[in-house]
C-alpha cells in the first residue's frame, strides 16, 4: 500500500500512527544509521556469522542469544522487520518472527507464553514454506499435548475443544492449529488462560525437549530444501516489559529461554544494557539502537545528520505545504529528542491544536507544551533533580539504579557512545528550570 505525504491538514490527522512498526517495503522509511551516529548492525549479526558488507554467511551459528536494546519508540520494531526482509534468504536464513504485541497480552507475558507462540510461528512458517517434516520429529509434540493437556483435569475440556475442530488434520497442519488455539488462549481475556499457563509451565521441561526436536529438524530441512542455512527467530514486542517483567523475563527466567538451542533475537528495553553482568551468562551479544542524535555532546549545537533524517522523516508523512515555514517543522523536531515516536506525537498535538490548515508556530509550541505535560505527569523532585545532574555532568558516571525509570520513561534519553541527556521537552517544565537555576547558584557561590 503507498503512502504519500498527506497533503492536508485533515489527511494528515487521519494518518499520523504513533505505534506502527514500518515493513521493509514501506516508502517512509528512513535509513537513519549515520544520524545515530556511531552505529551499525556489524555487532548485531556478525556472532550470527553474517559479513554485513556482502551479506554472506561466514559460519553458521549455533545457539546465538541477542538483545537488541533500544528507547521506546527509537525504530527497534521497524529496523528488526528490515532485519526479517533482508536475512530472510536461501543463503543465509530461514526467518521465523513474532510480533508479541499482536500475539500475546504484554501486560502479563511468561516466557513459557512466549515460546508457546514462537512453536506456532515456526510451525506455521514451516507449512507456509511447504517443508515437509517427518512425523517422527513431530511425535514428541504431540504426545506432549496428549499428556499435558488433553489429560489434565483443569485443561481436557479445552484439549476436546480444540481436537473438535481438527479431525482429519495430521502432521504440520494439525499442529498448526493446535498450536494457534493454544496461543490464544493464553491471551488476555480468556477464562481458561491461567489454568493452561500453569500446565505449560509445570511440563515445561517436556515441551522444550519436544520443540528443540522440532527445531533441529526445521534446520535440516530448510537447508535441504534451499530455503536457508538454517532457522533464525526474531521476537519483537518484549522491548515493552519494564521493570519487574523485564527482569523476571530477561534474568531471573532467563534460563528457561535457554532450554532450547536455537539462533534468537530478542528486542529488549534500553536501560537492560546495564544488566551485562547477570544478562551475560544467557545473552551473548547485546548490542543496542541509540537515539537519533540532535544535538551533539554536552552542548546545543545541532548534529546535522540527526536533523536531515528526522526531516526526512517528518515530510514523508506530511507535505512541506503543511507547515506554515521550514523553522516550525525544525522547532518540532528539535523538541523531539531524536524519537521518532515522540516527532510522531508532536506533529499529531500539533494536528488537534491548530486552527489553520497548517501547522504554524503557535500551533507547534502548544505542541510542545502538551508532550511537555505527558512528561511532568511521570516525574518527581528527586527525577528532575537527577535529570539537571546528568545535563550538567555528562562525562561523570551517574546513578545507573535511578537512570533506569528515566531511561523507560523516556525522559532521559541515551545516545551513541552511552551518553545521557534529558529530553528537550523536560526541560521546559518548571520543575526542571527551577532545579537548574538552583544548581547554576550553587556552582557560582562554591
Amino acid at each position: 500500500m503507498a503512502h504519500p505525504p498527506a497533503k492536508t491538514i485533515w489527511e494528515l490527522g487521519s494518518q499520523l500512527k504513533f505505534d506502527e512498526p514500518l515493513e521493509a517495503d514501506d516508502e517512509r522509511f528512513v535509513d537513519t544509521r549515520s544520524a545515530r551516529g556511531d552505529f551499525g548492525f556489524d555487532p548485531l549479526l556478525r556472532p550470527y556469522g553474517v559479513d554485513t558488507k556482502t551479506d554472506r554467511i561466514k559460519f553458521e551459528p549455533n545457539g546465538v542469544y541477542s538483545l537488541f536494546c533500544g528507547h521506546r519508540g527509537c525504530g527497534k520494531s521497524t529496523e528488526l522487520r528490515r532485519l526479517r526482509h533482508r536475512l530472510n534468504r536461501p543463503e543465509l536464513f530461514f526467518v521465523v518472527f513474532l510480533d508479541v504485541l499482536k500475539e500475546l497480552d504484554i501486560n502479563n507475558l511468561s516466557y513459557a507464553d512466549v515460546l508457546l507462540a514462537t512453536a506456532k510461528e515456526l510451525i506455521t512458517r514451516i507449512g507456509e514454506a511447504g517443508i515437509d517434516i517427518d512425523r517422527v520429529h513431530l511425535r514428541n509434540l504431540e504426545n506432549w499435548f496428549a499428556e499435558r493437556i488433553e489429560r489434565h483435569e483443569t485443561t481436557k475440556d479445552l484439549a476436546a475443544e480444540f481436537k473438535a475442530g481438527l479431525k482429519g488434520e495430521q502432521g504440520i497442519p494439525f499442529l498448526a492449529k493446535l498450536f494457534a488455539q493454544l496461543t490464544s488462549s493464553v491471551t488476555v481475556g480468556s477464562i481458561h488462560k491461567e489454568e493452561l499457563r500453569k500446565v505449560i509451565g509445570n511440563s515445561f521441561t517436556q515441551f522444550a525437549q519436544a520443540f528443540q526436536q522440532l527445531i533441529d529438524a526445521a534446520d535440516d530441512k530448510v537447508k535441504d530444501n534451499g530455503k536457508g542455512r538454517c532457522v533464525l527467530f526474531i521476537i519483537d514486542g518484549t522491548d515493552r516489559l519494564r521493570g519487574e517483567d523485564s527482569d523476571n523475563f530477561f534474568i531471573r527466567n532467563a534460563y528457561q529461554l535457554r532450554q532450547l538451542r536455537g539462533n534468537f533475537i530478542y528486542g529488549a528495553p534500553i536501560h537492560l544494557i546495564y544488566e551485562k553482568n547477570q544478562l551475560g551468562q544467557v545473552f551473548e551479544n547485546i548490542p543496542k539502537l541509540p537515539m537519533i542524535k540532535i544535538e551533539e555532546k554536552g552542548s546545543d549545537a545541532l548534529y546535522p545528520e540527526g536533523v536531515s533524517a528526522m526531516k526526512e522523516i517528518v515530510y514523508k508523512r506530511a507535505d512541506r505545504s503543511l507547515f506554515d515555514s521550514e523553522e516550525t517543522a525544525d522547532y518540532l523536531i528539535k523538541y523531539s529528542g531524536g524519537n521518532p515516536r515522540d516527532l510522531l506525537h508532536l506533529l499529531m498535538y500539533a494536528f488537534k491544536l491548530t486552527d489553520t490548515e497548517q501547522i504554524d508556530r503557535r500551533s507547534a509550541e502548544a505542541a510542545v507544551k502538551e508532550l511537555a505535560t505527558d512528561y511532568r505527569r511521570t516525574l518527581n523532585k528527586d527525577d528532575y533533580r537527577f535529570l539537571c545532574e546528568v545535563d550538567s555532568a555528562p562525562d561523570d558516571t551517574h546513578d545507573r539504579d535511578k537512570a533506569e525509570g528515566l531511561l523507560y520513561s523516556l525522559a532521559l534519553l541515551e545516545y551513541n557512545s552511552y551518553w545521557w541527556r534529558s529530553h528537550p521537552v523536560v526541560r521546559t517544565l518548571p520543575g526542571y528550570i527551577e532545579c537548574m537555576s538552583g544548581k547554576r547558584q550553587e556552582d557560582e557561590t562554591s
